[in-house]
């Protein structure tokens, strides 16, 4: 077996093997968020930075070895930058099957975490927005004339506090 091709092997395992850790760090990230938790959450983020720059450094490698395959081996680079599927593409048959599966489980693992990445954004938009609601609302109950006893109109939080129910199953 090349060289390369085992090296290429290792790296994409390494690769997997933080996507893999960044899933799951979103998995958490969305028990916290569900459980209004933001000291746990920002030690999620704080976690996650720290794995995507470990991936991200992966990432280059890989593709530093990609092209240098492609000098090495005397491929055809077809377009301006090299794509993954090109790379493999261009390899002979034992090659390729020996990282297509590895090609194919990284994008899997990408794909599901860009979705989990996205569901988390969406919870956190929507309690941002939930809590923003809550807020205004309190404000404008806070402006609000009431009379009291006296029959002279008085600012609510001057004595009195309004009552909110707010549906928190929502």
């Amino acid at each position: 077996m090349l060289d390369w091709v085992e090296s290429l092997r290792s790296l994409f395992t390494n690769e997997i093997d933080c996507y893999k850790r960044l899933l799951e760090l979103e998995g958490k990230k969305r028990a916290s968020i569900h459980s209004a938790d933001g000291k746990t959450l920002e030690s999620l983020v704080k976690d996650s930075y720290h794995i995507m720059v470990e991936a991200s450094e992966l990432e280059r490698i890989r593709m530093k070895t990609i092209e240098d395959v492609y000098e090495k081996e005397k491929f055809t680079k077809d377009e301006s930058s090299i794509t993954l599927t090109s790379f493999l593409n261009q390899m002979d048959r034992e090659s390729n099957f020996k990282l297509k599966t590895f090609a194919l489980e990284l994008k899997k693992v990408v794909a599901d975490l860009k979705d989990a990445i996205i569901t988390n954004e969406k919870l956190l938009r929507t309690r941002k927005e939930f809590l923003q609601t809550t807020v205004d609302s309190l404000q404008e109950l806070s402006r609000e004339k009431v009379y009291t006893s006296h029959k002279q109109p008085t600012r609510r939080g001057q004595g009195q506090k309004g009552a909110i129910i707010l549906n928190a199953t929502a």
